[in-house]
């Protein structure tokens, strides 16, 4: 069984974050072997990232229980996926801080990005993707943005058919590269 970890990426109020993660739950689900936990950020409540060494050090500890906890989901998972708002034309601050966070639990985890925004997520897949020059973990290209009024709603209601075969399509590729004989 394909143990996929879902990544929220807002915290905020009513955000359109949990509806799509929703969706991506819904398509790691239909999957045959394969079952979806989401680690929701705001509930992980990691602290702004503040180590006296990076966590790409051998011997790096996390001193507080969230970011012992968090480093512990992203371990136990055989693939991740990180779902995106695009900010002002970014990443949202709380993901790249939750990325931050770890190092090694990253290496070799096939991870997928889903993002979604008025430009399709497009700047965030972008900084996830020169993100994944350091950290080693297996970014699949088959990343899937979504753009307001195009392809879903202000509401994350799904306006496009194809937003879900694309991301049934994305998943199967996901749960293909986290199965022991892709290793």
């Amino acid at each position: 069984m394909a143990k996929v970890l879902i990544v929220t990426g807002s915290v905020r109020p009513n955000s359109v974050n949990g509806k799509i993660v929703e969706l991506v739950r819904g398509a790691v689900e239909a999957q045959p072997g394969a079952e979806a936990q989401v680690a929701d950020l705001g509930e992980i409540n990691l602290p702004f990232y503040n180590g006296a060494t990076p966590p790409s050090v051998d011997d790096f500890e996390a001193g507080n229980e969230a970011a012992r906890n968090w480093s512990e989901l992203v371990k136990a998972a055989d693939a991740v996926v990180l779902v995106s708002p695009e900010y002002n034309h970014g990443l949202s601050g709380i993901q790249k801080n939750a990325i931050d966070w770890l190092y090694h639990e990253w290496t070799d985890k096939p991870t997928l990005f889903v993002a979604y925004g008025w430009y399709a997520g497009e700047h965030s897949l972008a900084q996830l993707q020169e993100i994944s020059t350091v950290i080693k973990w297996k970014a699949l290209e088959s990343s899937v943005g979504l753009k307001f009024t195009q392809d879903i709603d202000l509401d994350g209601n799904v306006l496009d058919e194809n937003v879900s075969q694309l991301l049934a399509e994305s998943m199967t590729k996901l749960v293909t590269a986290a199965s022991p004989e892709s290793v």
